[in-house]
């Protein structure tokens, strides 16, 4: 901590006085107005005090550039904001630029320059934009009178006589698309420096063309849209770019709407342009809800290289209160989808952000101001503080704690427990149709945001959540856990009103099924063998495993199965396995099955198998398409004389999940037999659907009999194989539709149930 108790914070931005002095930063609020530069915190071996470098009517923004050109960082500052967006000075909004006194060591401000003025100037940039002979200014007011009322955009212009000038040479560039400007972020393409700006109408590119000799605005996106009748703010708030390898335009990062409270970034698919490409928006958190005055918590992002992986990672910082307060880290995980790693690595409010390498390791550090500003929000203990970046000392953990290798043509996924890592690890690795399945590891007393098209099956641990639409309205506390209570069916989905689950003092290990966001109705897959399925392992993971294929097999194309299944609508999707990376611990294995309509799975009990097995629906393509099972374990089953009517029917719809089948003692552990196995009632997956078509279906054998080759064809139930299968009348081709679900074959040693 460099400071505390401050009656004023705002602005932080790095700052270097000359060659010789090493890096600090510059720091002042609206209310004292005073600029300070304070010294490298790192080599401040002296505790060499901030000193004042000038001191102006509320100044709300800057930029720097050796503008004299003496070699000398230059400082530009707006100021005379006024006293809020709605509450502001229209005689105010002045540009001035201060000039560095360089080695002179002078106690006097800094010498004022006036360079133009605008009412409500918020935000600067100075570069190059037209022409790279002199330097230029563009000026960004935040407002111009009520918010419909379009915001003027400034370029001041060198003077000839810098030195002596009344003022610069100002033009309005544009003065009918913006509304609300809070932020941008400048880059160069070819010679010329272009803008990135956050307003009301969301991302847009601002730039000179020199061909036409005109100002060119382009939009790039909307930014958010569902707060605008809450709150009357819409559109985006802050904005950085991320490089990722050698494609600098990778992804956008940014803050939405003005002040708001939603996290999103921006992906797109070609590289290296803004120009002539789609740019998919993903919403990665949102932080609470608006206040009364229909504000939120974040207030700046920016991208740089902090683990020098040659990526770009992003920093957020939130104002507060508690506990949206604070920093947090943003990694790209797979830009195609949208993942992001996200850890806080700070939780002190924080108006902006100043990046440097304060300490000279070679890896950037960063430093906030908290913020104190009246009439929107006063953090408690506002501070100034520096954090050292040590990730050339600890690798992060999101690239080495959820492994995954091949295994006999399978995936074998090692995973930490949760109760042993401090971040939160996501890796996708199938998509099936258009739904992703990625595998996650959440810490103890963590949270992950939940978006629309989510859907969550709990391998370990509990998550827990608050939702409020139900008939009372009234908050009320949900969680789930691995197993959902015998016998019946609960969903996968998440309401929350905060749209965030969380762990306790144990984390959680859970499989995400995503959607795409702008999906409206479940998948319907009418011909299973055109269903698009593909690895979606990121590429930072082994090639091997990279390579691996998957697809649904038919059963009558398996060795084992020619002659008893031919002709059979039913395939299966080798699987994957999960173990703890501490001691090899077996967790689960998973499967995939399809089956066409009238379908009848297998009538089986797993009496030689060990391990306890719940299914999740992804598709029920038949709608009563389900588990059937007798009532009890006792009760025998004979595939001559036992009806279906004696069967129990759950129906699982899609995106649902059945809980256990198998017996459970006093102590709600599985019941084993004498060989481990464990006891289940005989059941089946039975796919619904008319029975109308001439074409014939058999009965096949257990799930678990099912698998391919190696050790789990031991597993097979050899009786089942030598029974006579019975007929079925199923749809033909042109009428199918095709249930698809997964197989959990969990631990029966870990598979007790929760209190």
């Amino acid at each position: 901590m460099i400071e505390e108790n401050l009656d004023d914070g705002y602005w932080i931005e790095t700052f270097q006085l000359d060659d010789q002095t090493p890096v600090g930063f510059v720091a002042f609020g609206l209310g004292r107005g005073e600029l300070k530069v304070y010294p490298n915190p790192y080599t401040n071996t002296e505790k060499t005090k901030p000193f004042q470098i000038q001191k102006l009517i509320t100044p709300n923004g800057m930029t720097q550039a050796d503008i004299s050109g003496d070699g000398f960082q230059d400082i530009v500052a707006c100021f005379d904001y006024g006293n809020t967006i709605i509450d502001f000075n229209p005689n105010g909004g002045y540009i001035v630029w201060l000039e560095n006194p360089g080695k002179k060591n002078s106690t006097e401000p800094w010498k004022r320059h006036y360079v133009g003025r605008s009412a409500t100037m918020h935000r600067l940039k100075i570069g190059h934009f037209t022409q790279t002979k002199r330097w230029e200014i563009i000026g960004l007011p935040i407002v111009n009178g009520p918010f419909d009322v379009p915001v003027p955009v400034l370029l001041c212009g060198q003077p000839d006589n810098l030195l002596n000038a009344t003022a610069w040479d100002c033009e309005t560039i544009d003065e009918e698309f913006f509304h609300l400007i809070h932020d941008a972020t400048m880059f160069k393409v070819d010679s010329l420096d272009q803008l990135l700006i956050a307003s009301r109408e969301g991302l847009s590119w601002l730039y000179y063309n020199e061909n036409s000799r005109e100002w060119i605005i382009e939009k790039i996106a909307d930014g958010e849209q569902e707060e605008k009748q809450q709150t009357n703010y819409y559109g985006s708030g802050g904005v950085a770019i991320g490089k990722v390898g050698s494609d600098t335009f990778a992804y956008i990062a940014a803050i939405e709407p003005f002040h708001g409270n939603v996290i999103s970034v921006y992906t797109k698919t070609a590289n290296n342009s803004l120009t002539q490409v789609q740019w998919q928006r993903h919403v990665l958190d949102v932080y609470g809800h608006p206040n009364e005055n229909g504000e939120g918590t974040a207030h700046y992002v920016v991208c740089a290289d902090f683990d020098k992986d040659g990526d770009d990672e992003f920093l957020v910082a939130l104002r507060g209160p508690t506990p949206y307060e604070g920093v947090f880290y943003y990694k790209p995980i797979d830009l195609s989808r949208g993942l992001f790693a996200k850890w806080q690595i700070s939780d002190v409010s924080a108006a902006r952000i100043a990046l440097a390498d304060f300490d000279n390791d070679s890896f950037i550090d960063f430093a906030t101001v908290g913020y104190y500003v009246l009439g929107y929000y006063l953090a408690n203990n506002p501070s100034i503080n520096v954090f050292y970046n040590r990730l050339g000392s600890k690798t992060l953990e999101v690239k080495n704690k959820l492994q995954v290798t091949k295994q006999n043509d399978e995936l074998l996924f090692s995973v930490p427990r949760p109760n042993q890592i401090l971040q939160y690890h996501v890796l996708p690795f199938l998509t099936i149709g258009n739904i992703t399945l990625s595998l996650e590891v959440l810490p103890p007393y963590s949270s992950r945001q939940v978006g629309k098209n989510t859907y969550i099956k709990v391998l370990w641990g509990i998550i827990t959540w608050k939702d409020s639409s139900n008939k009372s309205q009234q908050p009320m506390n949900h969680s789930r856990t691995f197993l959902c209570k015998p016998k019946n069916v609960c969903s996968l989905e998440i309401h929350s009103d905060d749209n965030r689950i969380k762990t306790g003092s144990e984390g959680a290990i859970f499989i995400v099924l995503q959607l795409p966001k702008d999906t409206y109705d479940i998948p319907r897959f009418n011909d299973i063998k055109k269903v698009m399925i593909e690895n979606s392992l990121p590429e930072s993971y082994p090639e091997e495993a990279r390579k691996v294929g998957f697809k649904f097999i038919k059963v009558d194309e398996l060795e084992w199965g020619k002659e008893k299944f031919k002709g059979l609508e039913f395939y299966n999707m080798r699987g994957f396995d999960i173990k703890f990376a501490d001691n090899n611990e077996h967790l689960c294995y998973i499967q995939l099955w399809a089956a066409g309509k009238g379908t009848n799975a297998g009538v089986h009990n797993h009496n030689t198998d060990r391990f306890c097995e719940v299914h999740a629906c992804i598709v029920n393509g038949n709608g009563n398409s389900g588990m059937h099972y007798l009532k009890s374990s006792a009760d025998p089953y004979d595939p001559l004389t036992t009806s279906d009517d004696e069967f129990v029917k759950l129906v699982v719809p899609s995106f649902h999940e059945h809980g256990p089948l198998w017996d459970i003692n006093a102590r709600k552990e599985p019941v084993l037999r004498e060989d481990g196995t464990v006891v289940y009632p005989w059941h089946k997956w039975q796919s619904g659907g008319n029975n109308s078509s001439e074409s014939l279906c058999s009965e096949i054998p257990s799930a678990r009999s099912l698998a391919i080759d190696g050790s789990k064809a031991q597993a097979t139930n050899k009786s089942m194989l030598k029974t006579k299968p019975q007929r079925r009348r199923c749809a033909s081709a042109s009428q199918q539709s095709y249930d698809v679900w997964i197989a959990f074959e969990f631990n029966p040693n870990l598979s007790t149930l929760p209190e």
